[in-house]
């Protein structure tokens, strides 16, 4: 039996809601059915070092439409925590979505280039959240991180300084 493409569209969109995937079966028709999907994973960090707040946001793609966001606040971090904690987050709600095979972008270098090898990581504090990072990434079955300008990156950073916002009394 062949499925046409609006088939497997129909398909897709009933097994997307989990409570449709009745077994392990199901869950894993789901998975093959989405493997072909282009999933990418949006990230930023924002901080402001004088009122002491930061926040993280990102958002998940398939196929070019959105599947998940989130905004959250932090407590006085610096940027760079803010950076990692965005990543670390967002590979948690890929993992979370079962959506293991990503494309993720961020506007930070520094954190790109520490999780891809080109830069070390040398802060204490940056290598814990590059240790935690490290182990999100080996739950995925595959995934690139790239840098990218921070003007392609404009969903991601609105959430983060959303974020932030929330801790401003």
């Amino acid at each position: 039996m062949r499925l046409n493409q609006n088939e497997m569209k129909a398909l897709k969109n009933l097994l997307s809601d989990p409570k449709n995937r009745i077994d392990e079966s199901m869950d894993n028709l789901y998975n093959k059915l989405i493997s072909n999907s282009e999933v990418c994973l949006y990230v930023d960090g924002a901080a402001d070092l004088h009122s002491r707040t930061a926040g993280i946001g990102g958002v998940i793609m398939r196929d070019g439409e959105e599947v998940y966001s989130f905004s959250e606040y932090l407590h006085d971090s610096t940027n760079n925590e803010a950076e990692y904690l965005a990543l670390i987050t967002g590979l948690k709600y890929l993992i979370q979505l079962k959506l293991l095979n990503a494309k993720i972008f961020s506007d930070s270098e520094l954190v790109v280039k520490q999780v891809t090898g080109e830069y070390q990581v040398k802060h204490p504090r940056m290598q814990e959240l590059f240790t935690e990072a490290m182990d999100q990434f080996h739950r995925m079955d595959s995934w690139t991180f790239s840098h990218i300008l921070r003007d392609k990156n404009d969903v991601a950073d609105r959430l983060a300084k959303a974020g932030r916002m929330k801790g401003k009394k």
